[in-house]
């Protein structure tokens, strides 16, 4: 017969695991970089629309990623730009209806199209990244952390 405080020893082991494992792999250094993703293999270029202007979290969590989704002759593709405070640092911005050329790593992520943009033009031109797919606002050497479980597929929009 088992004891009732079991249980709860039990789920509080759990719990304890759950809130601890996440936070030592953050400070591992396991972070996800977009540039994981980056092909030279896959690099091209695409022009368009921009429809939509978005921000996510970047793999350090430290500044918004923009994201530019485009609008061109073949379907959507969502262009992966650099952090909001590098490209506002630049002076470069990005909204709807804007024209650009964006030229990168073509991804395709749950089959969806995307681009990891090198270099964008515009009104003006902005290399964001090397043609090993190195950031232009990298620091260090830890800036291209492969993840062995990411599946990576090129992409033609």
């Amino acid at each position: 017969m088992r004891k009732p405080g079991s249980l709860c020893l039990v789920a509080f082991g759990l719990l304890s695991l759950m809130l601890i494992v996440p936070s030592s792999w953050a400070q591992s250094g396991r972070r996800l970089h977009y540039s994981t993703l980056f092909n030279p293999g896959t690099v091209g270029t695409v022009s368009g629309e921009v429809v939509r202007v978005e921000h996510a979290l970047s793999g350090s969590g430290a500044d918004y990623c923009v994201h530019a989704l485009l609008k061109t002759p073949p379907g959507q593709v969502t262009a992966i730009l650099a952090p909001k405070g590098y490209m506002t640092a630049q002076g470069l911005t990005i909204a709807p209806k804007d024209r650009v050329t964006v030229t990168g790593s073509m991804i395709s992520v749950l089959g969806k199209p995307f681009i990891l943009a090198m270099e964008v033009s515009g009104d003006r031109t902005m290399k964001l990244r090397a043609a090993d797919g190195r950031p232009a606002w990298a620091v260090g050497e830890d800036w291209h952390v492969r993840s062995t479980s990411r599946k990576m597929t090129s992409a033609k929009p």
